[in-house]
């Protein structure tokens, strides 16, 4: 008896339902499935709508590289396994040599990797389908104090999920913004679209639903000045602030994260003297990431005195249901000729910390930094030719 053949129409629909690295193996099976996946950009954005999302992690290891970080905390003692590492070429280079990358930022399954050592060359990268594309991000015109985010505005209606992904350079001690369109290869000047706000605060951002996300000290109702959240929308190109769950001059530590590719997390403790508090934001989807009303939730409370001090720039994660969080953090020994050691802590609400130690190194080695990942078949245009820079 022969099998008769289902119609390609309800064979792409059973396919946009399969976990994205789940299809990547099914990739192989025939030709066009393969042509689904590396050149449709329709059934990527099908994809995306319809496919469960694969919440994962990766961390920005010691050798500059970016490894997917397995984290188990269904065990009594939490632990993490670092798979294989991935590594990008140094495009100008005629030989195999490998680009540094110490600064990543993630969204929607797509990498935004760069070296704050040589800004002059950006990548942005997709790890599960292989694309990438570098930047010449090279500009004489500016001095240090350069930073990279990545977002994109959507075209046409919001449900098609027709992205246009684009690059933020911005110089956070003159507030100077710059976007690199991928789809139109150009650079464009935004000017200042954050007046009246200090972006050297902290150096970290996160990307949620397109948009990037920093903690900023906002002065623009004077003699106040308070540290808030700064959102740059990369449709309107425009920032709006984001009110913390309650104001201060200045926080002891503050830190940032997003949860499970829906809600913004923040890290909060106002001097030496008081808790860690982990606050959560109500969800953040296609309607209200427009929106500027953002409630905060607190998850929980840490007095972390004298085990764990977390610094501005750290990284963190937070499983929200079990109550953890999981923080990652560069030790400097001074007075041993700066070793450096790695470290991941784990914290509960009942205050046990539990640490996983990767090592103590003689070398400069890269800052470690963990991120969460959702696999996606986001399509990265590529170049046109020649990069052209716009007025």
């Amino acid at each position: 008896m022969t099998i008769p053949e289902l119609p390609e129409d309800l064979v792409e629909e059973i396919l946009c339902r399969v976990p994205a690295t789940d299809l990547k193996q099914l990739r192989t099976t025939c030709k066009r499935w393969n042509r689904l996946f590396n050149d449709d950009c329709r059934f990527a954005r099908n994809h995306f709508n319809k496919a469960p999302k694969q919440f994962m992690h990766l961390m920005l290891t010691k050798h500059f590289n970016i490894a997917p970080l397995s984290i188990n905390l269904n065990k009594t003692i939490p632990s993490v396994e670092l798979k294989s590492e991935l590594s990008l070429p140094d495009p100008r280079s005629k030989y195999s040599v490998q680009f540094d990358i110490n600064e990543v930022i993630h969204c929607d399954g797509v990498l935004l990797c760069y070296s704050d050592n040589d800004l002059s060359i950006t990548w942005v990268w997709n790890p599960l389908t292989g694309e990438r594309r570098w930047i010449d991000t090279s500009n004489p015109r500016h001095g240090c104090g350069r930073y990279f985010d990545i977002g994109y505005s959507r075209q046409g209606d919001s449900s098609n999920n027709n992205k246009s992904y684009k690059v933020l350079s911005s110089y956070r001690g003159i507030n100077v913004f710059e976007m690199y369109d991928l789809n139109s290869d150009t650079w464009r000047s935004l000017g200042d679209i954050s007046p009246g706000w200090c972006l050297g605060y902290s150096e970290v951002s996160v990307s949620l639903k397109g948009n990037t996300y920093m903690l900023a000290i906002d002065y623009t109702k004077p003699p106040l000045s308070v540290v808030s959240v700064l959102k740059i929308d990369y449709s309107t190109e425009k920032s709006v602030a984001v009110p913390l769950p309650y104001q201060c001059r200045t926080f002891e530590t503050s830190c940032i994260s997003v949860v499970r590719e829906e809600k913004l997390a923040v890290l909060l403790q106002r001097d030496k003297g008081s808790k860690t508090e982990i606050w959560v934001s109500n969800k953040i989807d296609e309607t209200t990431a427009k929106e500027v009303v953002v409630s905060w939730s607190k998850v929980f409370a840490l007095d972390l005195r004298p085990d764990l001090e977390i610094p501005h720039e750290g990284s963190f994660l937070l499983d929200e249901e079990k109550k953890v969080l999981v923080y990652c953090d560069t030790l400097i020994d001074v007075e041993d000729e700066g070793d450096t050691k790695n470290i991941i802590y784990f914290v509960g609400e009942d205050n046990i910390v539990t640490i996983v130690d990767f090592g103590v190194d003689k070398v400069q080695v890269c800052w470690h930094a963990i991120l969460n990942y959702v696999p996606s078949l986001d399509k990265i245009k590529p170049a046109q030719g020649k990069r052209k820079r716009g007025d």
